[in-house]
């Protein structure tokens, strides 16, 4: 049982920031306009979305204490998008690297986001089963 529940959570350190990036990239690349995603735009998301998922399992495999402070998580799956976002498809505004900077920040605004709503619906449930 002890083995599971470690596998479980090595896979959402990878599974967590690929469902981070992916709709950051996806939605940084057509600047917000949805109706102007295509196929390759999806492509793209997903690859950088995969990218950042296999840096985060590296580096958790690496030091794993990191990821007991949420703003260490939000910078390291950041910045590992910054990284995945610049290597796998060329900007679509502004300078070389301005898209990936941007994809990267809004990928860590998410995953502070998810953090406090995750963390605020999670003990409400909690509450609500204990309170008998």
């Amino acid at each position: 049982m002890k083995n599971l529940k470690s596998i479980k959570e090595k896979l959402s350190l990878f599974t967590t920031p690929f469902f981070e990036a992916t709709p950051a990239c996806l939605l940084v690349m057509v600047q917000g306009n949805i109706l102007l995603v295509t196929i390759v735009h999806i492509q793209n998301a997903i690859e950088t979305g995969l990218i950042t998922g296999a840096g985060v399992f590296f580096l958790s495999m690496l030091e794993h204490r990191w990821f007991r402070n949420k703003y260490v998580v939000a910078g390291i799956t950041g910045g590992m998008c910054t990284i995945a976002d610049f290597i796998s498809h060329p900007s679509h505004f502004g300078w070389v690297s301005t898209e990936a900077i941007v994809t990267g920040a809004f990928t860590a605004l998410i995953s502070l986001a998810l953090n406090f709503i995750g963390k605020k619906l999670f003990l409400h449930g909690k509450n609500k089963l204990t309170k008998e």
